[in-house]
């Protein structure tokens, strides 16, 4: 009966405490912006998360499963740039940037310290005017793909439908469906087939 007794406690003041995290970080976002608000996010318990990037504007799946340590760059438009679908899995420690969109679709996976850049920008150098003008585009990871650990993923790529990609990669190309890449800048490995 005691055990009945403090899950229920545990579970109702979890979501007394998430609830009151939700409106403190409503109440910074509208004081001092989305970036504040968005730091909530990395410092949050793993329960908190999802709230939280819902609260902020992103579409997050009740099915996914996000983890703690999230970090979340160029949040100043808010979050509605990021959707998360059913069943995504996102690790400890993913830095995600929302210059433009980002779209995980269902049941793909971010391992841990996975980056997703979405712009490029040089700053106030003269690269900027000559060679590299500052560029944005969304990035998606389709439906089933899965991203190793400290993969990066630059401005404008797909990874498609079943695609693996090696732990370590740098993404700057598409990649095709159930298609194994790896290496920096990443590269074909094999196809994968049916067995």
């Amino acid at each position: 009966m005691r055990k009945f007794a403090l899950g229920v406690y545990r579970v109702s003041w979890r979501t007394f405490t998430v609830t009151l995290l939700v409106w403190r970080v409503r109440l910074v976002r509208m004081i001092w912006g989305d970036n504040d608000a968005a730091q909530f996010v990395t410092r949050a318990r793993k329960h908190a998360v999802i709230p939280l990037l819902r609260a902020l504007g992103a579409a997050v799946d009740p099915s996914a499963d996000v983890e703690t340590g999230l970090i979340l760059h160029n949040a100043h438009g808010g979050l509605h740039h990021l959707t998360i679908g059913p069943r995504c899995h996102v690790g400890k420690d993913c830095l995600i940037d929302l210059a433009a969109p980002v779209t995980l679709e269902p049941r793909c996976t971010l391992s841990m310290r996975v980056t997703l850049i979405t712009h490029i920008d040089v700053g106030q150098t003269p690269l900027r005017d000559e060679f590299y003008p500052v560029e944005r585009a969304p990035i998606v990871i389709c439906e089933g793909a899965y991203l190793g650990a400290n993969v990066t993923v630059l401005h404008g790529v797909e990874i498609g439908r079943c695609a693996m990609v090696a732990a370590g990669a740098v993404v700057r190309q598409p990649v095709a469906e159930k298609t194994i890449v790896g290496g920096v800048p990443a590269q074909v490995i094999r196809k994968l087939e049916t067995r």
